[in-house]
C-alpha cells in the first residue's frame, strides 16, 4: 500500500488534538520544559526506549517501535517544528500466503489467522459465504485449519468498514488460485487505534529526565525514557533485534512465510537448511538431533519446514458480497460454555 504523504496537511484531523495538548501543557507550564532537539543529530540525541512494560522506541534512523499488551507497531517518524509525528506501516486488511503441498493431492486446507478477533467472512467460489466464526465466540486456541476435498479455485474474505459509523457495507477482497495451490495461510488484520497516524512531543520532566508525550496512548504524563540508546546494553541490544527481525522478515508483507506441519510461523536461517525438491521442504541439516523433544513439542519443530508465498488479493465493490445470502453455520464453533462442540485442532494431525 502507498505511504500518505509526510506533511502537515495529513495532520488536519490531528491538529485540533494537537491543539489541545498544546493548552494542557500551557496549563502546566510551571511543571513542564519543552524539549527541542536540535541539529543533524536530533534523532540520535532522543533515541531510546521510553517507557518501561509500555511505550514507544525511538531509533537513530527515523524509525519506532510502539510496544504494549497486544501491541507491537513499527514505522517511522519525522520532525516537524517543535512536535514529531508518526506513520505507523501500513497493514493490509488481509492476507494470504500459499504453498503447494504434495502430501494434500487434490484437497485444499486453510489456516484462518488473527479471524476470531472479529466478525469476518470466507466465500469459496460461488457458494453461500460462510462466517468464520460464530457470533459471541471465545475460548479460543488457534490453529485453526479449515479442509475441504477439492482445490478451491477463488476465495472472497470480507470484514465490515471500519471507517464510518454504523457502516453496514464491507470490504471485500478476492483471490483467484492460477497456481493450483492446496495448502494456504489466511491473515485477518483487526485495524488498530495504535496504527493511526499520531503525534508526540518531548519535554523535561522534574528530574530533568527525558520524556514523551503521545498523543494516542500514555495519558498526561507520557513517557519516560527510561533506557537511553546503547548497544552495549542488553535491554537495547534486544529491541535493536526485535526491530532487526521485522525488516529482516520484510517488514509488513514478506514475500514468503515459513511453517512447520502445524502451521508454527518460523524466520530461518536458510543456509541451515537444505531443500527436498521432491518433498518441497526445507530440511534442517541437523533435522535428526533432538527427536524426543520434538515428539514431545511437535508444535515447536523447526526441523521441517515448507515456503508459503504471498499471493495477491484484488479488491471488490462492497456490492460484490451479499451477507444476507451467507450459509447459516460458521467454519468454527468455540464456545467456553460448549466446550465438546467446540473445534479443537489435533496436534498428532500432519499434512
Amino acid at each position: 500500500m502507498r505511504r500518505k504523504n509526510k506533511s502537515t496537511s495529513g495532520f488536519i484531523k490531528l491538529l485540533g488534538f494537537i491543539s489541545l495538548i498544546l493548552m494542557i501543557k500551557n496549563s502546566m507550564a510551571q511543571q513542564i520544559t519543552h524539549y527541542l532537539p536540535s541539529g543533524k543529530d536530533s534523532a540520535k540525541t532522543i533515541s531510546g526506549q521510553y517507557g518501561d512494560n509500555s511505550g514507544i522506541c525511538l531509533f537513530e534512523d527515523g524509525k519506532f517501535m510502539l510496544f504494549g499488551y497486544a501491541t507491537l507497531v513499527f514505522g517511522s517518524y519525522v520532525f516537524e517544528k517543535d512536535y514529531l509525528l508518526f506513520y505507523p506501516d501500513e497493514i493490509p486488511l488481509f492476507q494470504l500466503y500459499a504453498y503447494r503441498n504434495p502430501r494434500l493431492t487434490d484437497t485444499t486446507r486453510i489456516d484462518f489467522i488473527g479471524f476470531e478477533q472479529e466478525k469476518t467472512f470466507v466465500q469459496f467460489e460461488n457458494d453461500s459465504p460462510n462466517q468464520v466464526f460464530n457470533d459471541k465466540a471465545n475460548c479460543f486456541s488457534p490453529p485453526f485449519i479449515f479442509q475441504q476435498a477439492k482445490i478451491s479455485q477463488s476465495l472472497k474474505f470480507a470484514a465490515r468498514s471500519q471507517n464510518v459509523d454504523q457502516d453496514t457495507t464491507y470490504q471485500v477482497f478476492q483471490y483467484t488460485n492460477d497456481g493450483e495451490f492446496n495448502d494456504f495461510l489466511a491473515i485477518y488484520n483487526k485495524p488498530q487505534r495504535a496504527r493511526q497516524n499520531f503525534s508526540a512531543y518531548l519535554y523535561l520532566a522534574e528530574d530533568k529526565k527525558l520524556a514523551i508525550r503521545l498523543s494516542n496512548y500514555g495519558g498526561e504524563k507520557g513517557f519516560l525514557r527510561e533506557n537511553p540508546a546503547d548497544r552495549t546494553q542488553e535491554y537495547w541490544r534486544e529491541k535493536l533485534h526485535m526491530k532487526e527481525a521485522y525488516e529482516h522478515a520484510g517488514a509488513i508483507e514478506p514475500m514468503e512465510i515459513y511453517c512447520n506441519q502445524h502451521y508454527t510461523i518460523f524466520y530461518p536461517d536458510l543456509s541451515e537448511y537444505v531443500l527436498d525438491s521432491g518433498k518441497k521442504q526445507y530440511i534442517h541439516t541437523s533435522a535428526k538431533d533432538n527427536e524426543d523433544y520434538f515428539t514431545e513439542n511437535p508444535t515447536q519443530d523447526d526441523r521441517y519446514l515448507m515456503k508459503y508465498i504471498r499471493q495477491n488479493l484484488r479488491y471488490k465493490q462492497p456490492n460484490s458480497f451479499n451477507v444476507s445470502k451467507g450459509s447459516n453455520t460458521s467454519l468454527f464453533f468455540s464456545s467456553c460454555e460448549e466446550p465438546e462442540r467446540s473445534y479443537k485442532y489435533q496436534k498428532g494431525r500432519i499434512h
